[in-house]
Order: C-alpha cells, then sequence, then structure tokens
C-alpha cells in the first residue's frame, strides 16, 4: 500500500557524468569546457564558462555560468550539453551572484532585461486552479465579480509568459501588455491555419 506519490510531466533527461561534471566543477569553482547545441541548432559549439549554479527548474537542471567569450551570464540546459570536461583553471564566484536574483524575472527559466507588467484574465472555471499555485514571487490576483480571476505578474522576458499562456487555451486573455496580445494573436492566426 503506498501513502503517497509523485508525478512529473515532461522530467528533463540529463546524462550523469555531465551533470557530476558540472556539479563538482560549481563546487569546486573551476572552469568547465563542453559542446553545446542551441535549440534548433544542428550543431554543437565548444564553450568554455565559469559554472556559478545547477537549478532544477521547470522540471530540467540548468547551469548558469559566466561564459567568458560572450562575457556575461547565460543559462545552458543540461540534455543539449554533451564532452563536458573540467579544467585545472580555477575563478571566484561573484560575492553578489544569488539565484534568486538570476531568476527574479523569470517565469521559469528565461529572464530578461525588460520590465513587463504581465496582465493574464482567466475564465471561473480555472481560477480556482491558478489560486492554488504561487506562479512568482511578483504575483498578484484579483476576483472579478463574474468568477474570472486577474493574475498580474511583473517579468523581464515575454517569451516564456507566452508558451505558459497557451498551455490555458481559450481560458486564458493577456490584458496587457500589449505587444504580447499582439504575439499571441500571430500563434493563434498559425495555429489556425494548422489546424484547418
Amino acid at each position: 500500500l503506498q501513502s503517497g506519490s509523485f508525478k512529473n510531466v515532461g522530467l528533463g533527461k540529463a546524462d550523469l557524468a555531465v551533470f557530476n561534471t558540472l556539479s563538482g566543477a560549481v563546487l569546486r569553482q573551476h572552469e568547465v569546457e563542453f559542446d553545446y547545441r542551441k535549440p534548433g541548432e544542428k550543431k554543437a559549439v565548444r564553450r568554455r564558462v565559469q559554472p556559478y549554479h545547477l537549478a532544477l527548474r521547470d522540471n530540467l537542471w540548468y547551469l548558469i555560468a559566466f561564459d567568458a567569450e560572450r562575457r556575461a551570464l547565460r543559462t545552458f540546459a543540461l540534455p543539449r550539453i554533451s564532452q563536458a570536461t573540467a579544467r585545472a583553471t580555477q575563478f571566484v564566484r561573484p560575492v553578489d551572484f544569488s539565484p534568486e536574483k538570476f531568476f527574479a524575472t523569470a517565469l521559469g527559466v528565461l529572464g530578461g532585461g525588460g520590465d513587463f507588467q504581465v496582465v493574464v484574465r482567466f475564465s471561473a472555471a480555472l481560477a480556482d486552479r491558478v489560486r492554488e499555485r504561487e506562479w512568482h514571487e511578483s504575483q498578484e490576483l484579483r476576483g472579478l465579480p463574474d468568477g474570472r480571476l486577474e493574475l498580474t505578474l511583473r517579468l523581464g522576458a515575454l517569451p516564456e509568459v507566452e508558451a505558459w499562456v497557451l498551455t490555458w487555451g481559450a481560458d486564458a486573455e493577456v490584458i496587457q501588455p500589449p505587444e504580447l496580445r499582439v504575439r499571441l494573436k500571430a500563434t493563434a492566426a498559425a495555429l489556425t491555419k494548422v489546424y484547418r
């Protein structure tokens, strides 16, 4: 007899050897090199980074690292990393680095430099399901007289929230920002062509 269980849909795949190499490098503050294939790209590119943090977000492991060539922090999905090797070169992680601060403007993984107030109106049928979770630290909920619910978020980028809104289908309507409404309208038109 089981007293509890859990199931994660879309659990990410990560090579255990890659994970072990990266986690050791994060702990010891050693640079790493690996081949990385961006989404949609056919070829992987060799990257050399200073690994700051490993994070499990939305059922997938990510590495936050300083990319020396691009001179900026980058987020790498572990399933797209191969041939990872730790280097002898050590680095010092900045004392002001914080994963919470890094992800503060992200709904899931993708933050950004923008400052968007996102308002999504949910149907009365979904209002309780939306209330049951904390979607983001910035969230504010406002019940409407007809049973619908408005969720307000402060985010740094829009692509991730666009995909999230689409998972709710016609039961979610973006009220603002206008540029997100335009993006969703274009996606809806493209979906209409696909399912014609």
